[in-house]
């Protein structure tokens, strides 16, 4: 390896290592080659093999325990976690932005939650929304609940990419669920959110792919008025 500077030498181990992973096909948990060995292959120290494998750490691609080699990671929520609550912190993105996101990806999940859900899959869901029932009083609770039962539909529609996609905007959603929820006033309003949890339950439960992609279209503009209506008051 050519002479250069530290962070561009660890940069250069990074992309060694992931090359290997992928020329390998190296699957989650599949072991790595040791720290001396990669060192002594590329012509560096091991210092600069460690930063290079923080690098690849950061970015979720391998995992590092003490005491044993380095191995490829599961797929994680950890960077885009990262990325998304910065940009809520910055104020890069808002609740509209994370409102608009998660309408455009939700009513999808719903859809294919009807299509593909088990018999586990339907006893989550249908605790969940006995949990949303018992908790109209309790903001918390019920804000609880209510990240549970989305989390839940996307277990269902039986693809891992949804899961890590909620699961990664999981402080943005919970701060626009607070912000919707602050804007409700009165029984009417919160069991009218309530009713639209209980419609995308039962489409999903009868298998109604159209009928949970609609109840999910009507839960988004029903937050969307509500966000309107305490804005204007």
């Amino acid at each position: 390896m050519s002479v250069g500077t530290a962070a561009t030498l660890a940069e250069r181990v990074a992309e060694h290592i992931r090359a290997e992973i992928f020329a390998q096909h190296l699957k989650p948990g599949d072991a790595l080659p040791g720290e001396i060995e990669i060192a002594a292959r590329l012509g560096v120290s091991r210092g600069i093999v460690r930063e290079g494998r923080r690098q690849l750490v950061a970015a979720g691609l391998i995992e590092v325990s003490n005491g044993r080699r380095a191995r490829v990671s599961r797929m994680d929520d950890a960077p885009i976690l990262g990325f998304m609550t910065n940009a809520l912190a910055t104020r890069q993105i808002g609740v509209p932005e994370v409102l608009e996101f998660r309408r455009t990806l939700e009513i999808g999940v719903a859809g294919q939650a009807a299509l593909r859900r088990g018999a586990v899959d339907l006893a989550r869901l249908d605790d969940i929304v006995r949990t949303l029932r018992a908790a109209v009083n309790s903001r918390k609770r019920y804000i609880d609940a209510d990240m549970a039962f989305h989390r839940a539909l996307a277990l269902a529609a039986g693809n891992p990419l949804y899961v890590l996609l909620l699961d990664a905007i999981r402080t943005p959603m919970r701060a626009s669920m607070r912000a919707s929820e602050a804007h409700r006033h009165g029984r009417r309003a919160i069991s009218e959110g309530h009713r639209l949890h209980e419609a995308i339950h039962d489409a999903v439960a009868r298998g109604d792919r159209a009928g949970a992609e609609e109840a999910m279209r009507e839960h988004f503009a029903e937050i969307a008025d509500v966000m309107q209506e305490g804005q204007a008051a």
